[in-house]
């Protein structure tokens, strides 16, 4: 569904800063007519591109937060029908660098980008049902699976990489810089205020106010808020209650018992009755852990088409792909 032109102006203007979002429940891919389950799968595989790129690039993990944050709130303001999340992914880690002056050169994102590309693009076979329901599946049954891990990796040898100055290389670059002035124009070039929006920098605080000794529960505390970059929590919640549902979790798994009277404890971080936030914080981060997950699965290591009607630059049916299964 694409906005007419005064929404268009809208948009170009828009130098608000929104944020948070009151719901995910009304999400432009949602009034798309993309289902949530869709919209999570793709949300996920998003977010496990930039994780990826952010490991082998080495940035620092307040730039993986950052790109993760500028992701969900692009698919807040357009559709998954209007914009690949593989040009959005690259944008997003680039603008991401700049934001927290910890840039990479372009040419680096793009090769590291197309290195994923490669590999993920060989579970493309491994499909239990049709494109509409596991397409790119990461784990099938094993009578589905047309070779072996080894044998895939056997066949990546020989799928030749990205020429610097060839039009691949040319085609990736083009898409990534075309999405990078969308955001920007999408999100009201505002990003200065995200890197201080991260429930990473309530941690140590929230710990030490709690008298919380032992070190691994603000490791742990720490890592969730990682996993909780891979949806879009940060634009639904306040980093304040993603932090402390991360420390709840972690105090959990320690057994370590946390003040309850005369009030809950995280009312004294978040406020009254936000009971119910944190438990939804809590099951949203649990389930992206859930190995068993198909979805989870498949977004971290298969190759997940995107829903765009005539296809984005590397889908299967593209001129790219083919040059590179040939």
């Amino acid at each position: 569904m694409m906005p007419d032109t005064k929404d268009n102006e809208k948009f170009v203007v828009d130098k608000t800063v929104q944020s948070i979002l009151s719901s995910s429940s009304s999400t432009p891919s949602s009034i798309d007519s993309i289902p949530p389950q869709i919209e999570r799968l793709h949300r996920l595989h998003g977010a496990s591109i930039l994780h990826d790129a952010s490991v082998l690039l080495r940035v620092g993990p307040s730039t993986f937060a950052t790109s993760c944050a500028i992701f969900h709130r692009v698919y807040h303001r357009i559709s998954l029908r209007q914009h690949d999340v593989w040009s959005i992914a690259m944008a997003c880690l680039l603008l991401g660098g700049k934001v927290e002056e910890d840039p990479r050169p372009i040419r680096s994102i793009v090769l590291t980008f197309h290195h994923i590309y490669r590999r993920r693009r060989l579970r493309i076979h491994d499909v239990v049902g049709g494109r509409d329901a596991f397409y790119g599946a990461a784990h099938a049954e094993a009578e589905n699976v047309m070779c072996t891990d080894e044998e895939k990796e056997n066949l990546l040898r020989h799928v030749p990489s990205m020429s610097h100055g060839g039009a691949i290389y040319a085609e990736w670059k083009n898409a990534m810089e075309e999405k990078e002035s969308s955001i920007l124009r999408l999100l009201g070039f505002t990003l200065f205020w995200i890197p201080e929006s991260h429930p990473h920098r309530f941690i140590l605080y929230f710990v030490r106010v709690l008298e919380i000794e032992d070190p691994l529960v603000a490791q742990e505390a720490w890592n969730y808020c990682n996993d909780s970059c891979h949806l879009d929590l940060c634009v639904r919640f306040d980093p304040e209650v993603i932090a402390s549902a991360a420390i709840l979790m972690a105090c959990i798994n320690h057994n370590i018992p946390l003040p309850f009277r005369p009030r809950p404890w995280w009312e004294v971080f978040i406020g009254p009755d936000r009971g119910h936030d944190l438990s939804a914080v809590c099951n949203a981060v649990l389930a992206v852990g859930d190995v068993d997950d198909v979805d989870v699965s498949r977004s971290k290591y298969a190759f997940v088409p995107s829903l765009l009607e005539d296809g984005s630059f590397n889908d299967p049916e593209s001129y790219l792909w083919s040059v590179l299964k040939d």
